[in-house]
């Protein structure tokens, strides 16, 4: 009697092994951390605000960017602005150290 119970058991587990793993999917996406001085410098993604740098510093993120390449731009009042085109992918991280220069 008590086999008869263990069975259909077993089997929902099974079967909830199988369906969790055919859930699983795997990330393109890549990371781009971010330490720059000053801080508080705006970041941009393609164009679009998305933050300031001290947010993607590894503490406490990271910037979590698609596959594919990026124009990273960062930009603060009285400083020079920085560009730069990053390719990001499948998990992997991308550092940049950056010291915006005073404008004269």
């Amino acid at each position: 009697m008590q086999r008869k119970s263990i069975v259909p058991i077993l089997l929902v587990f099974l079967f909830m092994g199988c369906a969790s793993e055919t859930l699983k999917a795997v990330s393109n996406d890549g990371f781009v951390k971010i330490v720059a001085e000053p801080s508080s410098s705006e970041v941009y993604v393609d164009g679009n605000a998305v933050g300031r740098a001290k947010e993607f510093n590894g503490n406490p993120g990271l910037l979590r960017l698609s596959h594919g390449t990026h124009t990273i731009e960062l930009k603060k009042d009285g400083y020079q602005s920085y560009t730069r085109r990053v390719f990001v992918g499948n998990e992997a991280l991308e550092p940049i150290h950056i010291m915006l220069i005073k404008n004269q």
